[in-house]
């Protein structure tokens, strides 16, 4: 059967809807070519945008060692954020609306001003910093389709959206500029309860250098950030799945912190 990049969408759309559990791909929709996998992802995100609403940002996959240890990839990879799955310090999320949910630790950029494609040399932290408006914790909110993790590839997280089901920004913090980003500690619990702790250095070395990845990257697709974007840069720690009912709580320090509440339908 020939790849066909409409036939994966639809059956990605149809997996959404259905809200699925994928523990593998599919032989017949797997692809070896990244950029494939990443015209896949348009058009799912075509779909997607019918309820979930317009482009909001990217995320950025793969980027720390807490990460690729859980998962055994190689990234960075990105995904794409849509508008109505953006969410203000607390959010309420329905247990019966995911497949499985995690949550992930986070430096989350907002663009300050559109970012050209690099010219003569790829951007990098120091000259990516200019463009920067705000930096807030935050969770990535997951949706892996309860993948089997011995049996992950980074082509179907692509294509599957990066697996990016929601973002929640903590308040802004006018003070951000005074603090290291890159050597803020931080901490997942569920609770109350402490589960995982991260530091922000440890995404590719400073968060900055993520989001500049991102902007050469986007580059080469013919893309780039836009002013109001927001760039959630990776995770601090590894992805910890909330038990339904709970409430997770993520926080960075200095930086703010966020409540997630995974309720049980009544």
């Amino acid at each position: 059967m020939a790849f066909s990049i409409a036939k994966v969408a639809n059956w990605l759309h149809q997996v959404d809807k259905a809200r699925a559990v994928v523990g593998w791909w599919p032989a017949q929709f797997a692809t070896d070519d990244e950029r494939v996998a990443y015209k896949v992802q348009d058009a799912f995100l075509k779909k997607q945008m019918v309820k979930q609403g317009p482009l909001a940002g990217y995320k950025i996959a793969l980027t720390s060692p807490q990460i690729l240890a859980q998962t055994g990839l190689k990234g960075p990879c990105y995904g794409p954020i849509r508008k109505k799955r953006v969410f203000e310090h607390k959010a309420v999320v329905r247990a019966d609306r995911w497949t499985r949910l995690g949550v992930e630790l986070e430096v989350i950029f907002i663009v300050g001003s559109d970012v050209p494609k690099p010219k003569d040399r790829p951007y990098d932290k120091d000259s990516i910093a200019d463009y920067v408006g705000e930096a807030r914790a935050g969770f990535e909110l997951i949706e892996d389709r309860g993948a089997d993790y011995s049996r992950l590839a980074v082509n179907p997280l692509i294509m599957d959206a990066g697996w990016n089901g929601g973002s929640l920004l903590a308040r802004p913090n006018r003070k951000w500029r005074d603090l290291a980003i890159d050597k803020l500690d931080g901490s997942i619990s569920f609770d109350g309860v402490e589960m995982r702790t991260g530091h922000s250095g440890d995404v590719l070395g400073h968060p900055l250098n993520a989001l500049a990845w991102l902007a050469n990257k986007l580059g080469e697709h013919g893309k780039m950030l836009k002013k109001g974007m927001i760039v959630s840069s990776g995770s601090m720690v590894a992805c910890q799945f909330v038990p339904p009912g709970s409430t997770a709580t993520g926080k960075i320090e200095g930086l703010g912190e966020v409540t997630l509440k995974y309720e049980l339908p009544k």
